[in-house]
């Protein structure tokens, strides 16, 4: 029996894009309420929202790094498969 190991990486891979794509919109979300709270007037407030945006913003980026190389090891994974898979045929 023959499995297609990239058909069974491929759902992982678009799992791993989806999950990018919400965190793309939940930064775009990020963004706006950053951009609002900038015009409040008071300096507490304000300041204490650019602190917390400024460390969300970094978990954001780890988990996007984290993401990508993911990705980058289920593709490599994909093709060492492809590579041992054509070695025995």
């Amino acid at each position: 029996m023959k499995i297609d190991l990239g058909e069974v990486l491929d759902p992982f891979r678009r799992h791993v894009i989806d999950i990018k794509d919400a965190l793309a919109h939940a930064r775009y979300r990020y963004d706006g309420l950053d951009l609002i709270l900038e015009t409040v007037s008071d300096s507490k407030i304000r300041g204490a929202s650019q602190e917390i945006f400024a460390v969300a913003g970094e978990k954001m980026n780890v988990v996007d790094d984290m993401l990508d190389e993911l990705y980058r090891q289920l593709s490599d994974v994909d093709r060492m498969l492809e590579a041992y898979e054509s070695k025995r045929e």
